[in-house]
This record gives C-alpha cells, sequence and structure tokens, in this order.
C-alpha cells in the first residue's frame, strides 16, 4: 500500500515538495535560480504541478504559507483536493504561522527545520514544549523538523515529542558535498554554499530512527539533483522513513511516481524499521 496516515490525516507515501514551487530552490551557489523557478511557476503551472501530482496518487504538498494563496485559489477555482502540510514560517514566529496555516486550510503543520535546529543548538527546550503545547491545540498533527540529527536527539532527551518527524536524509559521498563549509554560518555546516543539508550520512540517520515510534518524512532525499530517484527512492524506504516528500516539476512528476510505485508493486520494501503511520 502506497499510502499510509499521520495521525487521522491520510498521506501518499510520497509527497510532493513545495521549494522548487515556492522559488526557495536550492542551485549550489547559483544566486539566479530562485528567480528562474519563481518565473517558472505561474498560478497555471502550478495548478497543472498539482493536477497530475493528484491525477497520480500525491496527495499533498509540504510547503511555505507563502504558498497558502495558490492552494486556496487551486481549491477554490480548480476543485483540487491536494493537502497541505506547512512548515509554519511566520515573520511573527512558529506558532502564529502553525494557527495561520490552520486557518488556510493546512491538514499538518511542524517547526521548521532552521528553528528547530538553533532552538537545539541553543539548549532550548522549552520553545519545543510550548511549539507542541500550543499547536496541538489546532486539532491537527504537529510535527517537528530538523536538517540536524542532533535536534531529534535533543527533542527526545527532552520528552519534546512530536505526532510526526521531518527529517533530512541524502547522501553525502559527492564532490561538493562540503563545498564551502564554514561553521560560523552554521555549527554543522549545513547549507553553506546553498549545498549539503545533513550532519551525518544516511545510515547513521536510519539506525536513530529505527527505534523512533513516531511517523518521519524524509525530505531533501534527492540533495538538490545529486542523486536520481530510482536510487535515492528505495535507499531512503528500505531505511526507514514512512514517507518521502520531494521536490517535483510538473514534467518529473509522472516519472517520479512510476519510479515509486515500482518499489511499491510487489509489497512494501524490505526493511528494518516498522511502518508507522
Amino acid at each position: 500500500d502506497a499510502c499510509g496516515k499521520t495521525g487521522n490525516v491520510p498521506l501518499s507515501r510520497l509527497l510532493l515538495g513545495g521549494n522548487v514551487i515556492g522559488g526557495w530552490a536550492h542551485g549550489r551557489d547559483m544566486h539566479y535560480f530562485d528567480k528562474t523557478v519563481k518565473a517558472y511557476h505561474t498560478d497555471e503551472r502550478v495548478f497543472r504541478t498539482f493536477r497530475m501530482a493528484e491525477a497520480c496518487g500525491v496527495n499533498t504538498i509540504l510547503t511555505n504559507p507563502a504558498l497558502m494563496r495558490v492552494i486556496n485559489r487551486y481549491w477554490r477555482e480548480d476543485g483540487g483536493k491536494i493537502q497541505f502540510i506547512s512548515d509554519c514560517g511566520n515573520p511573527k514566529g512558529v506558532i502564529e504561522g502553525a494557527r495561520m496555516s490552520v486557518e488556510n486550510g493546512a491538514s499538518l503543520v511542524y517547526m521548521h527545520g532552521f528553528h528547530a535546529d538553533k532552538a537545539a543548538h541553543e539548549g532550548n527546550w522549552k520553545a519545543f514544549r510550548n511549539y507542541l503545547d500550543e499547536s496541538r491545540k489546532l486539532g491537527v498533527p504537529v510535527g517537528i523538523g530538523g536538517h540536524s540529527l542532533q535536534t531529534v536527539k535533543f527533542c527526545v532527551e527532552h520528552d519534546c515529542l512530536p505526532d510526526f518527524w521531518m527529517k533530512t536524509v541524502h547522501r553525502t559521498d559527492y564532490p561538493t558535498a562540503h563545498l564551502g563549509e564554514k561553521k560560523s554560518k552554521n555549527p554543522y555546516g549545513i547549507g553553506v554554499c546553498d549545498n549539503r543539508f545533513v550532519d551525518t550520512g544516511r545510515q547513521e540517520v536510519f539506525d536513530y530512527m529505527e527505534r523512533r515510534p513516531e511517523p518521519w518524512i524524509a525530505f531533501k532525499v534527492l540533495g538538490a539533483g545529486i542523486e536520481h530517484p530510482r536510487d535515492a527512492f528505495p535507499a531512503v524506504y528500505r531505511g526507514g522513513a514512512d514517507f518521502a516528500c520531494v521536490g517535483m516539476y510538473d514534467y518529473q512528476v509522472v516519472e517520479d511516481v512510476n519510479i515509486a510505485n515500482e518499489i511499491f508493486r510487489d509489497g512494501l520494501p524490505a526493511r528494518r524499521r516498522t511502518w508507522h503511520g
């Protein structure tokens, strides 16, 4: 079955990532890349991507509240049903971001990895507890994101357990993995030069997350193009992720879904971790 649940929300095992639609696309040090992506993704092009995703069985997009306008327009004018998970980015903070997201139809919310990594690095467990307590009042599943595995470990150690995790996982053996790494910009070297988005290799993530009973959504699984879905998808699902969030342009949706369907065609892939959700 290529579908699961987080809380009472049904989710396709393959989720549509919103960065390439919202314009936060990763292009290493190509500074024009975000503008190019935004120019490509007119509302009509976004609608086309949503329609293709839904037709292929992808029922959810993970995105920033900045896309709430186009998602609501798609629901209203195109009759689409795609759900969205919000990263709660908001100038007034992630709790306000969660509230605004749910008011605009979000099915799930989570604390963006940037905010979570920062709070964990500062030892601020109260930020996680407050976010979980306040956001759960909104009545939807509430998650915590992280680019660093230390963020997940910190939350577990302080009993700040979400309804689901968002965790980056991708290869780290490509030639530019540590390009321009500067600890002054990020203690783990993550995201420097718009490059690596993890602080550990995949296996270390898989080994730790194997013990977690909460559903886990893997994201940035292709590392902004450093691996083909044909190789990354099996690694991520067999490694233990319950769902994979993947940025897809309209012309990539059918191929990516077909690759995922091949993995699930003969039953769920062999893996050590029990499926959650």
